[in-house]
């Protein structure tokens, strides 16, 4: 894969990412999605290697019909290593887009320690805008804050989340949300922390913890939740559930199995691609 100038555009979005650890051989990693419009189709990147949801650098588009896309937002690899990102500001102006971290990561990493010098390479060889990564295998996860050409690190076995600020650099009043990132991260780490299934997550992403109960997880505010992912794994065995608009709308998850690694086929490549809930697949 290489860089282009069109990959170099700025992207972003307001999100709520996390991981989760539930047994020796099981372990998550969430994302809500907050775009500044109601609506949304997802692109898909998808080999043998790698599935990954592309990055949009219109996010906050009220017009979609200019989208443009590049690197991965969320997404997975052979290995077992799931790999998410969140938006926290446009800094440094020759900042590249981070999505294309996330994709990075997951083609050049086997691991979560593999795809954290893979990053840390990167962005020595070239600034990024200000973002938290999220990384989650099956022995351990990781938060990558990147700052430009800094990155710094947060490790937990368990679980661990971050939404539109940094906490190991700081938030910064230049930060793209600086009205709902501590909130949400608030209802984020306590809901985490009690988490114990995958109904605990999805309960988690659709929750409304604001003191109105009107907005949260599940945003309604500035910036509107369009998908909610869950990459889940155990005993070596991938799955996706991934749902399309408001998670509290009623709307469902479809649970797929993207067909990568000793899963790959032309078949299983179709039938992810037919199932997946959006008009927009390439």
């Amino acid at each position: 894969y290489t860089l282009s100038l069109h990959d170099a555009l700025p992207i972003s979005s307001m999100c709520t990412i996390g991981t989760l650890r539930l047994g020796r051989h099981e372990y998550l990693l969430f994302k809500n999605k907050d775009f500044g419009r109601d609506s949304f189709a997802d692109q898909i990147f998808l080999s043998e290697d790698v599935v990954g949801i592309q990055g949009v650098s219109t996010w906050a588009n009220s017009d979609s019909s200019q989208d443009q896309f590049s690197g991965f937002s969320i997404g997975a690899n052979r290995y077992g290593l799931f790999c998410c990102d969140a938006n926290v500001r446009e800094e440094p102006a020759t900042g590249w887009n981070y999505d294309l971290l996330t994709e990075i990561a997951l083609r050049e990493g086997t691991d979560v320690e593999s795809a954290i010098k893979a990053v840390d390479r990167a962005v020595g060889r070239h600034p990024y805008w200000c973002s938290n990564l999220m990384l989650v295998d099956g022995v351990t996860s990781a938060a990558i804050e990147v700052h430009g050409s800094e990155i710094a690190i947060e490790r937990h076995t368990e679980c661990l989340t971050r939404t539109n600020h940094h906490l190991l650099f700081g938030a910064r009043p230049m930060d793209e949300d600086t009205i709902t990132t501590e909130s949400r991260l608030a209802f984020s780490r306590e809901r985490l922390t009690n988490a114990n299934s995958i109904e605990d997550i999805q309960g988690l992403q659709a929750s409304h913890d604001s003191n109105d109960g009107t907005t949260g997880i599940c945003n309604h505010s500035t910036h509107q939740t369009v998908y909610s992912y869950i990459l889940y794994c155990k005993d070596g065995e991938m799955s996706l559930l991934v749902r399309q608009g408001r998670p509290c709308s009623g709307s469902v998850y479809h649970c797929l199995t993207p067909p990568i690694g000793n899963q790959w086929s032309q078949e299983g490549e179709a039938l992810f691609r037919s199932s997946y809930p959006s008009a927009s697949l390439v």
